[in-house]
């Protein structure tokens, strides 16, 4: 349908337009706008009865301009190039150039560092250089003050306020050595041993205990740490017994010398969850960043796995 001479022309007819008059045929017009050579000629037909005037002189397989063609040529190049230029402006200044990523020790430590660098690959290929700020505080991130873009954490329920995506569940087990482990067959033995306790899951103990029913116990004073980390070293020196997180924890360094003194049923540990604000959901580094880190250790799994069955003590199940 013939367009009203009070009308402005589709942007896709001047897009048709200006690829025609640049390569000076309708067909490789049509190819590089991805439509039919028949679909520029209608565009094209449409400018010229919008203006009332011919922009082209038709050859068998070419165009050529008229002078009033070579103007409006010039002049649409020009406004299209302020148009790419404003709009890549705008795309620049939405790019996130600094991420702020809240993550606990252990993982950060063990499994993000050694596989940043796979991040900053995908950034280079995307051309987005993106900077990432990671703070390892055990407190939970507060996002209501702007200091924080995405957070990793270990929780058995996240927020309902945030965009919360599942990376790995996770099981609470008893870590100690080889040594430690031969005088633990069950949990009485496990009581009488010393305990390691980490701050940031004061009452992770006595909760592992409650499930299996076993509130009657009463444990031995034990060592406190103020990290996960450092209570590994400490399990890993022969100093007593921690609770770890399985699987993760198979990556730690310290790890090569623990073993699960005995088999037990699962203890549920939450799992890890990447968390951003909703209204971040159309973030370019933010997205960039939850989809890689969902995609890697969905990747990463099976290995994990792997490594889980096999740091068990070959000693006696309990009975529990």
């Amino acid at each position: 349908m013939p367009m009203s001479r009070s009308d402005q022309p589709a942007f896709s007819t001047l897009r048709a337009f200006t690829a025609a008059a640049r390569h000076e045929s309708i067909r490789d017009a049509a190819a590089e706008l991805g439509v039919t050579a028949s679909a520029v000629s209608h565009q094209v037909r449409a400018l010229e009865d919008w203006i009332g005037a011919a922009v082209f002189t038709r050859a068998t397989r070419q165009v050529r301009l008229t002078p009033l063609g070579k103007t409006l040529f010039r002049d649409l190049s020009r406004g299209f190039a302020t148009i790419e230029k404003a709009t890549a402006g705008a795309r620049d200044k939405a790019v996130d150039s600094v991420l702020r990523v809240s993550a606990l020790p252990l993982f950060t430590s063990v499994w993000l560092i050694p596989r940043l660098e796979r991040f900053e690959a995908l950034c280079a290929r995307a051309r987005t250089p993106i900077s990432i700020e990671i703070d390892t505080r055990n407190a939970l991130a507060d996002f209501s003050d702007n200091k924080v873009d995405v957070a990793i954490r270990n929780v058995h329920r996240p927020s309902a306020t945030l965009v919360s995506r599942k990376l790995l569940d996770l099981n609470a087990v008893p870590l100690c050595t080889r040594a430690v482990a031969k005088k633990i067959a069950n949990l009485d033995d496990l009581a009488r041993a010393t305990l390691i306790h980490a701050s940031a899951r004061p009452d992770g103990w006595r909760r592992w205990f409650e499930s299996y029913g076993r509130t009657d116990l009463r444990t031995r004073t034990g060592l406190s740490f103020d990290t996960i980390p450092a209570a590994l070293d400490a399990a890993a020196a022969g100093r007593g017994v921690m609770l770890g997180i399985d699987p993760l924890v198979w990556d730690a360094p310290a790890s090569a010398k623990l073993v699960i003194p005995f088999d037990g049923k699962r203890i549920s540990a939450g799992a890890y969850f990447v968390m951003y604000r909703r209204s971040d959901r159309t973030r370019r580094a933010v997205r960039m960043f939850a989809d890689w880190l969902v995609r890697e250790i969905g990747a990463d799994a099976r290995r994990l796995s792997k490594l889980s069955r096999n740091a068990r003590h070959p000693l006696p199940s309990i009975g529990a």
